[in-house]
């Protein structure tokens, strides 16, 4: 069993820990960050060591006796337990959860200089701390983790590119009947030292033989070729001499080039979603390949592919036409429906970015009956997907001095919006309870002007939660997006609520938690992870919310923002700024924020006056 990434018979360690620190500190000067920081300790576990020795938060000052390297080693075992690490050039490693077997390998090298920075214009380009970034090295293990979240399954090491790289080639040619698909990745080695071993691993790579489900790519090594993203082979694919049979799209020549072109699409962007999503694109193609079972997180696909077979694609083409032959005539027969269907047969439909910017650049009503009757009514492409597991996320126990009560826990999201459910004492009756300054999600939570509105239903015991949010189009056009969420107290834990929605046809579940919020709601963190069955989809974010939409200037304010996101494993190097200033020169005019509420606040009010006028009659 495992508390907040450390073993429980480990967790009396961080209490004696903790007991030495007290015992050797002054009058605090440094806040608890800057003292985690001092002796190196991990930023997962820093949110754990404040929160299971309370008397740290506002008196760790560390004597030099215990700055030096013990301590520094000591924290690293920590680091990504159960795994011994710091040995031959091992920065971090996960193994596949309990007794699984490796559905996958994942390798990335990292710069043997442990003080190499990130790219500026690479990870963490969009976020708050743009200026800031933290090591490459850092950022390497938050992928891993964010991939680990996406397939626990997956056999993930951070290696030094003066470690043991090369050895991690010989796993592919193990004679154990081990064929487990294997990427190998180089993160942003710019050293000559380092380049020279990249690309010595990387030619001793493309000489093993063609079989081998082995994907190698080079991120922002220098020098590079194209920007951003070199490959040395993906299975067979050799981009630098790719073969004659690419051209033949049946092949599976072919089909390792088109994954070739994915997996260095999604690369490119250099987001951690994106990132987990590309290792899990090579690793499901080569699982298939052998006939193994596939990943799930990108299992399903509603396009027809040449990977899915002429037999599989007629089948799901007399199904769509039997099934909703008039919902598909109505569709292609409208200008803006069918200019949807055109540009989403462009892209991945597995690509949640440029398929939701496809869709929500389209909406209309003939698009969400087309698609509901196809992939949520029918579900003709025989999708399936849960709700996320990982990461495991603990709501807030307290808010304002006090356990967190289901009553309480509504107010936070009701927060600021101008409504009789919102808590009195500090909302400040706004026309939104929120507006998102920060989020975590790269297919969602990018668009700008997004406000969000908590209000209770008719009857009062459930919620409904009302985003209202900004979107370019693909012709560049701005308007307006509503979407209209059930909200039902979750089951898991106070703190917690599951949230449905009828998404353009596709119904969307979710599991959100409160992970922070301020006493006066100047702001609030909340995590969420959903699935969308009907279209094979799951998903993970983080959204940081304040009442204008603005993040706190103040740094001490950031840092327990900051500490509230680690809890749901989001680092701030992940989120993206929301941009809430540019609306009202954008020319979308106004955003509809009652657009659902007016309808359930005018009922409200007949209520009122019906319970009013029985109360004056009895």
């Amino acid at each position: 069993m495992m508390i907040s990434g450390v073993h429980t018979k480990e967790k009396f360690h961080l209490f004696l820990l903790a007991g030495l620190l007290l015992g050797l500190t002054v009058v605090s000067q440094f806040s608890p960050t800057e003292a985690f920081v001092s002796v190196g300790v991990p930023r997962s576990l820093r949110p754990t060591l404040i929160r299971s020795a309370p008397p740290l938060r506002r008196t760790l000052m560390l004597s030099p006796i215990i700055r030096g390297r013990q301590i520094h080693r000591y924290f690293a075992s920590y680091a990504s337990t159960p795994n011994e690490l710091q040995e031959d050039g091992i920065v971090f490693s996960l193994r596949p959860h309990g007794s699984s077997a490796a559905v996958g390998r994942l390798t990335l090298i990292v710069p043997s200089d442990p003080l190499a920075p990130t790219a500026p214009d690479s990870y963490g380009r969009a976020s708050p701390i743009a200026k800031n970034l933290p090591v490459i090295r850092e950022v390497a293990i938050q992928l891993v983790q964010r991939l680990h979240n996406f397939e626990p399954r997956m056999d993930c090491v951070v290696i030094s590119a003066d470690g043991r790289a090369a050895e991690a080639l010989d796993d592919v040619d193990d004679d154990d009947g081990d064929d487990v698909p294997h990427v190998l990745v180089a993160l942003q080695l710019t050293d000559a030292f380092d380049v020279d071993r990249e690309r010595s691993l990387f030619a001793e790579a493309e000489g093993r033989p063609a079989g081998r489900p082995l994907c190698t790519f080079a991120l922002r090594c220098d020098p590079s070729p194209t920007p951003g993203v070199r490959a040395g082979r993906v299975g067979a694919h050799r981009p630098a001499a790719p073969s004659s049979a690419t051209a033949l799209p049946w092949t599976s020549s072919a089909s390792e080039s088109r994954l070739y072109d994915l997996m260095v699409d999604q690369f490119g962007r250099c987001t951690s979603d994106e990132f987990a999503a590309s290792v899990l694109y090579g690793v499901h193609h080569f699982r298939r390949e052998q006939g193994s079972p596939g990943v799930p997180w990108v299992e399903h696909s509603i396009d027809a592919t040449w990977e899915k077979g002429p037999v599989r694609n007629a089948k799901e083409i007399y199904a769509m036409a039997t099934s909703c032959g008039s919902c598909i005539q109505d569709c292609l027969a409208d200008e803006k429906c069918r200019e949807c269907i055109t540009a989403l047969q462009e892209v991945d439909t597995r690509d949640q970015v440029k398929s939701y910017r496809t869709i929500v650049s389209y909406e209309s009503e003939l698009l969400k009956e087309f698609s509901f009757c196809i992939l949520t009514k029918n579900n003709i492409f025989g999708c399936d997907a849960t709700i996320p597991d990982l990461p495991k996320v603990e709501p807030i126990e307290t808010w304002r001095g006090k356990p967190l009560t289901r009553d309480a826990a509504k107010q936070i999201l009701v927060a600021h919006l101008d409504d009789d459910a919102a808590p009195s004492e500090v909302s400040q009756c706004l026309p939104t309870s929120w507006k998102v300054a920060c989020g975590a999600n790269v297919a969602y939570d990018q668009f700008p002007d997004q406000n969000q509105l908590f209000y209770p239903t008719l009857s009062g015991k459930d919620m409904w939660y009302d985003p209202v949010f900004r979107v370019e189009t693909l012709d560049g056009r701005q308007v307006w997006c509503t979407r209209h969420y059930r909200v039902r107290e979750g089951r898991e834990k106070v703190g917690t609520f599951r949230l449905s929605v009828l998404d353009n046809g596709v119904t969307s579940d979710e599991l959100w938690t409160i992970t922070g919020a301020a006493d006066d709601l100047s702001w609030a963190v909340f995590h969420y992870a959903g699935a969308a069955k009907a279209v094979g989809q799951r998903y993970l974010g983080g959204l940081v919310c304040t009442p204008d939409g603005s993040l706190p200037e103040q740094e001490e304010v950031r840092e327990e923002i900051w500490a509230a996101l680690r809890c749901a494993q989001i680092e701030p190097w992940e989120l993206f700024v929301v941009d809430n200033a540019s609306g009202p020169t954008s020319g979308a005019g106004p955003p509809p924020l009652d657009f659902y509420r007016a309808d359930i606040l005018e009922k409200m009010e007949a209520k009122k006056k019906k319970d009013a006028e029985r109360a004056t009659v009895s």
